[in-house]
């Protein structure tokens, strides 16, 4: 007695779920007569309607009013409803910059990333060193030694075209002067800004990118009668760049910037060329999934 109870309740389910799965069809087949207000529906064939524009009189929309009256129906809108809306990037795009909101992920360059992605850790942090190519402090009579440039950053890259990033970077070259050949006296260089990165490529494993930034520099100097002069400048770098990932969380990256500085109380606007190295380490990933039928699932 209870096998046949399940089995009928069975057989309800089963007929439960059929009938749920054609209602939609068969409602839109065949909608109940009942349930439909306003004009008789007749089909496209039979209802005699001629596009505009040619010989025979248009037939009058019966009802068009009335819906539009009820639901907002504004022509204007309507005419221009398949065009594209203004995006926040729109004026970057003008000017040939790209978004992911207007050209997805890539653009087909550089080994596009399909199964992985920069933006799966969009979080990175690295440590950078490399020659630092110094230019005078004083033009003419003030000069710096060339040194080793190194320092920190830490980012996040918001868009596959876009990121951005902190930096923190120093060196100690040498104070040099007619006076101070034989004993050059040591100075201090020191930078820290804010950068805006664009990757032209997207999201691929072969990734250029160019940088813009602002902050400060700080640079040791001497003045006229020889004595130290700190002076804080205001910093602007700008160069380029390219990274490519080593693992799901390392990624190597070459840069050559060039660390503008606008000169004041007396020291000369500077252009130190930097071209460094980094091991960046990419943070951020989703924690694994433990769903039973993807319990082994690696997240990149």
């Amino acid at each position: 007695m209870g096998q046949l109870l399940l089995r009928r309740f069975c057989l309800m389910l089963l007929s439960l779920a059929v009938w749920l799965e054609c209602c939609p069809c068969v409602a839109q087949q065949a909608p109940l007569p009942s349930l439909v207000s306003g004009p008789e529906i007749v089909p496209y064939e039979e209802s005699g309607y001629e596009e505009p524009g040619s010989n025979e009189q248009d037939v009058e929309c019966v009802g068009c009013d009335s819906f539009g009256d009820d639901f907002g129906y504004d022509e204007e809108m309507a005419m221009h409803w398949d065009e594209p809306l203004w995006r926040p990037f729109d004026v970057l795009r003008d000017l040939g910059f790209r978004h992911s909101s207007t050209h997805g992920r890539h653009i087909g360059r550089g080994v596009p990333l399909e199964r992985s992605s920069w933006l799966n850790r969009p979080y990175h942090v690295d440590y950078f060193i490399g020659p630092l190519l110094s230019d005078d402090l004083v033009a003419g009579s003030v000069g710096q030694s060339d040194g080793v440039f190194s320092g920190f950053r830490i980012g996040w890259d918001f868009d596959y075209y876009w990121g951005i990033q902190g930096r923190l970077g120093w060196s100690d070259p040498e104070i040099q002067t007619p006076d101070t050949t034989a004993n050059p006296r040591s100075g201090n260089y020191f930078v820290g800004d804010v950068d805006l990165l664009y990757y032209p490529w997207g999201d691929t494993k072969v990734r250029p990118y160019m940088l813009l930034g602002v902050g400060m520099a700080e640079v040791g100097s001497i003045n006229n009668d020889g004595t130290g002069n700190e002076v804080t400048l205001l910093g602007m770098p700008f160069g380029a760049g390219i990274e490519f990932p080593q693992t799901p969380w390392l990624a190597w990256r070459l840069e050559v910037l060039d660390n503008l500085a606008f000169g004041d109380n007396g020291v000369s606007t500077m252009h130190n060329i930097s071209l460094t190295a980094s091991m960046e380490l990419r943070l951020g990933a989703r924690p694994r999934s433990y769903w039973p039928w993807r319990s082994s699932r690696n997240v990149w």
